[in-house]
């Protein structure tokens, strides 16, 4: 007896030592996935495509003045394989010479991409960037030449525009471009030959760019100061008050610095409720909105709110009329804590999709039809099980096995007639065509049978004794005792219909009836790859699913368990 308690023991303590790592280590795993959708949700573009692959997302630079020079955005230039190492001694300083001899040509002769100065850094990032790009993939045969031939050969492969891309990688500058007044009736106008000037020294200098589209480089250094002011005054064409909206495109730095447009006109000051965050090198259009109310694909105008100074009022009325429409526009680019650039890092995949997509209506509707569709599906798989597990019926048999048959028919061959049925109901393009058609299923209707059969008919015949009507028994007694089973279906049917891509594509056409899969699934495309935001929007799309089953997890638990026990 004692030998065999000291080998349950040993057994318990075995187990103890290497289960335990090994649950420890089965939990992680799954943990894996759901870990990179958050960290990914963080990161910025160039981190989510990083190589070697970047698990933490990067903490942003300290910018205090632009433009300035991203650094180490390439790996270092290495020696080919088939090269002799005395031989790279002597041929590597001349090759980085001819790449750089054709980059500062190229770059010169843009009128965009000609800089200030040419620094160290940015030769050296650009020579790496064209290595990379380029020579680090020429032919092995190429290597063998002689000196010369390498040499033309390299240079041969230096394309324009591939120094374009390298250029906007490495290089960061804000640029101005030409501003446009939207009146209430949606008519733009652009205004041209805007000067831009400055009230402080840290701005250095504005470079005007003679190109067809007219852009200003802006390039600032805080120094002792956390802004810097650019002042400028047009005419705007219309009245102040029926100016819907100004639209001014910006190149951002991705320094994550703060851009606030302010507007003056006849003692009236429009001031925005927020700023702009120049978390991006891309050219965007910055929207501040004068007056109205943004539509559900505008969200990410900047909305200003109207102040009016009595003492610029009383100047006012002494205004000359020619002078009426002449808005004078305080452009200021503010240095916040590093903490606050910390925070709209991390925040810019959240904020920027809500400016691209209207996730809160895709959310609305998601949550809407999945709600309708697990509330339906308890109801009618509820009341069939019922009727398959206490009723007896002529063709009971037969009908129960055409339901279990059903579930093994894919639901791609009911595609097409399912299509032709919504289009000849005229339910396309609604949420009905969503709903309904999934408001029953057979694996709902054989989980509640199986569930209702184990209850006691004894139980519903006193009940009908009582004086309870069918639809009561139903009510007050079959569904409070197969609760854990309707907490597994909440779940099942929640899920699906949450996660339902395919059948919603094909029957919705309105953009503002799209569920979370498709408008999640519109950041990828052919000419557009936000895996950054589609990881943001995915990871947030994870909440409700998380909370139902929180909610439902003692009934979930109890419906996946009863019948385990034998007593």
């Amino acid at each position: 007896m004692n030998r065999s308690n000291k080998h349950r023991r040993v057994q318990r303590k075995v187990f103890i030592g290497i289960g335990y790592p090994l649950l420890v280590v089965a939990a992680f795993c799954t943990m894996v996935p759901l870990l990179w959708l958050l960290s990914s949700s963080f990161k910025t573009a160039d981190e989510v495509f990083a190589v070697p692959i970047r698990w933490f997302p990067k903490l942003p630079p300290r910018i205090t003045s632009s433009p300035y020079i991203l650094t180490d955005v390439y790996p270092k230039i290495k020696r080919p394989t088939t090269v002799d190492p005395d031989t790279w001694k002597t041929l590597k300083p001349k090759l980085e010479s001819v790449i750089w001899k054709n980059v500062h040509e190229h770059v010169r002769t843009n009128p965009r991409l000609a800089p200030s100065n040419f620094s160290e850094d940015l030769q050296t990032e650009m020579t790496e960037g064209v290595w990379q790009q380029h020579v680090a993939t020429l032919p092995t045969e190429v290597w063998n030449g002689t000196t010369e031939s390498i040499i033309n050969q390299v240079e041969d492969s230096i394309i324009p525009e591939t120094i374009d891309t390298i250029w906007n990688s490495v290089y960061r500058q804000v640029n101005l471009g030409t501003i446009e007044i939207e009146d209430i009736e949606f008519n733009r106008i652009e205004i041209e030959s805007i000067k831009w000037e400055a009230d402080s020294d840290t701005l250095k200098q504005i470079q005007e760019s003679d190109v067809q589209e007219p852009i200003t480089a802006l390039s600032y250094d805080f120094q002792n100061e956390s802004n810097v002011r650019l002042t400028t005054t047009i005419s705007a064409l219309v009245p102040i008050d029926r100016i819907r909206r100004i639209i001014l495109p910006v190149q951002g730095d991705a320094s994550y610095h703060h851009l606030s447009l302010t507007v003056t006109v006849n003692g009236t000051t429009y001031q925005p409720t927020y700023p702009y965050v120049l978390d991006t090198a891309l050219q965007e259009d910055t929207v501040w909105r004068l007056h109205g109310i943004p539509g559900e694909l505008e969200s990410s105008h900047i909305p200003m709110r109207q102040f009016v100074s009595k003492q610029e009022l009383l100047k006012s009325e002494t205004t000359l009329p020619d002078t009426e429409n002449k808005l004078l526009l305080q452009l200021t680019i503010h240095r916040p804590s590093y903490l606050s650039i910390v925070w709209n890092k991390l925040t810019s995949n959240y904020r920027n999709l809500w400016k691209t997509v209207p996730y809160n209506r895709y959310f609305i509707n998601s949550v809407f039809i999945a709600t309708a569709s697990t509330l339906l599906t308890l109801f009618f798989c509820s009341l069939g099980g019922y009727a398959f597990a206490k009723y007896q019926f002529r063709g009971k048999t037969i009908l129960f096995g055409i339901l279990l048959a059903s579930m093994m028919v894919p639901f791609q061959v009911l595609l097409v007639p399912l299509f032709g049925l919504m289009y000849d109901i005229g339910w396309l393009n609604s949420y009905k065509a969503i709903i309904i058609p999934f408001s029953v299923g057979a694996f709902g209707v054989f989980l509640m049978r199986q569930f209702i059969v184990t209850i006691p008919s004894e139980l519903l015949d006193a009940a009908r004794i009582d004086g309870c009507s069918e639809f009561g028994i139903y009510y007050r007694i079959v569904l409070p005792i197969i609760k854990p089973a309707l907490g597994a279906l909440t779940i099942y049917s929640f899920l699906s219909s949450w996660n339902g891509y395919l059948w919603p594509l094909i029957v919705l056409r309105d953009e503002a009836k799209y569920t979370l899969p498709i408008g999640l699934a519109n950041l990828i495309g052919i000419y557009r790859q936000d895996y950054g935001m589609l990881m943001a929007g995915t990871l947030l799309s994870l909440l409700p699913i998380v909370i139902l089953f929180l909610a439902m997890q003692r009934e979930f638990v109890q419906g996946i368990t009863l019948g385990s026990v034998k007593e």
